[in-house]
């Protein structure tokens, strides 16, 4: 949708809707963004919301950058209260979450906004609302900066449009988006677990392995280094015709599930360059280590990203979780202040843990279960998103069963 359709169907809204710039609501505010220099990790530190905790929705917490507590201090106007709205700027720019009551008394980053409204479920609409692929696709647009680093304004986001329906139909579409992340939240749960115990039958297999030798990457895997600019945004926010995912470090970084199925770019045909086949292991690193994920989708990957391909699915799956289970380790072979720029030479350096081909082959069998079972539960997550956007749509529209449009 381009930025002159959003506006035109934003005139259209059924009647009693109303549209405000995101800075003229009277009960919200745009606080702004947070700490701009956070010092060193500090592990007794207050933790800090960064760009790559907010994911589809949500906020993740489990491993938070942690900043001293005199910098924390220093910036209590970023200091985050549950029911806030914390927006990416820098990045996937435009998606956003609620702030629980998990993370009140948080910090956030430079690279997030905060957004702080009086009323509850303004908040829930104005989440609800940030996170469309509508207004997705008008933060990149406004987004400047490299193909590598968009960053979205303060600025520009205290001019997104937002539409405002009657308090009665906003309770409607609340109620009916809430019961969806409510089983969302499940599948999550489902998706978290399998993925645990996955990695807990890694962990007591190589504690029953000390013996085994230890070989180095370079010796078990074909390198690639990925060289390709990230695409910029089509008039129409995705292309006509789908060809290969383009894979950035943020698609794997950012990403819960050690799997990939997909990203938020894609190539239109004839322009994909070099493709990787699925079964390759891609590769991302930033200061607090590695990541890795198994791409599941042809791909062409991006600038600090490595593919990795393995002889076997058996080889894949153990360096998956090895390479993920030394994540902090191989933080050592990236270059730069924040680690950022992977040194192909010094990864394929490092050593691993290699065991014989039968426990390979045994722990493939039990992890691809389970991994399996956590790819069905994102599965039916990716519809309910669908059906929540639908949702949103139909309000808009005031087609959504059983509304009128006045």
């Amino acid at each position: 949708m381009t930025q002159e359709s959003l506006e035109h169907r934003l005139q259209q809204l059924p009647g009693g809707w109303s549209v405000s710039c995101l800075g003229d609501l009277p009960t919200a505010q745009v606080i702004g963004y947070g700490v701009t220099r956070p010092g060193p990790h500090t592990d007794d530190g207050v933790p800090m919301i960064r760009s790559a905790d907010i994911q589809e929705g949500r906020l993740c917490g489990d491993e938070p950058r942690r900043i001293a507590p005199r910098v924390h201090e220093a910036n209590l106007r970023s200091r985050l209260q549950a029911g806030d709205i914390v927006v990416v700027l820098v990045g996937r720019v435009g998606e956003a979450a609620v702030v629980g009551a998990e993370f009140h008394h948080w910090n956030a980053s430079r690279t997030v906004a905060i957004i702080r409204t009086s009323e509850p479920d303004e908040a829930a609409w104005l989440n609800l609302w940030l996170g469309s692929p509508t207004v997705r696709a008008w933060c990149e647009r406004h987004a400047t900066g490299s193909t590598l680093q968009r960053t979205l304004g303060v600025a520009a986001l205290r001019k997104l449009p937002v539409p405002i329906p009657p308090a009665g139909l906003r309770a409607s579409v609340l109620r009916a988006v809430r019961l969806l992340e409510e089983k969302a939240a499940v599948n999550a749960r489902i998706a978290r677990c399998a993925t645990e115990l996955s990695e807990a039958q890694f962990a007591h297999l190589v504690s029953d392995g000390a013996s085994w030798p230890e070989r180095s990457l370079a010796s078990l895997v074909q390198f690639t280094a990925g060289a390709a600019p990230r695409p910029g945004p089509d008039d129409d926010g995705a292309p006509t015709e789908r060809g290969p995912a383009f894979v950035a470090p943020a698609d794997i970084l950012q990403s819960e599930s050690p799997h990939l199925y997909a990203t938020e770019r894609w190539l239109s045909p004839g322009k994909e360059g070099r493709t990787r086949a699925p079964g390759s292991l891609l590769v991302a690193s930033r200061e607090d280590g590695v990541r890795a994920v198994l791409n599941h989708v042809p791909a062409v990957i991006g600038r600090n990203v490595l593919a990795l391909e393995a002889h076997s699915l058996p080889d894949a799956y153990w360096l998956l979780h090895e390479l993920r289970s030394r994540s902090a380790e191989l933080a050592s072979t990236a270059q730069g202040s924040a680690r950022r720029e992977l040194s192909r030479r010094a990864f394929a350096a490092a050593a691993v843990r290699w065991p014989p081909p039968e426990v390979r082959e045994q722990f493939a069998r039990l992890a691809g279960r389970l991994h399996e079972r956590a790819r069905m539960a994102q599965t039916e997550n990716e519809k309910l998103r669908e059906l929540r956007e639908r949702i949103l749509d139909g309000f808009l529209s005031g087609t959504f069963p059983g509304r009128t449009a006045s």
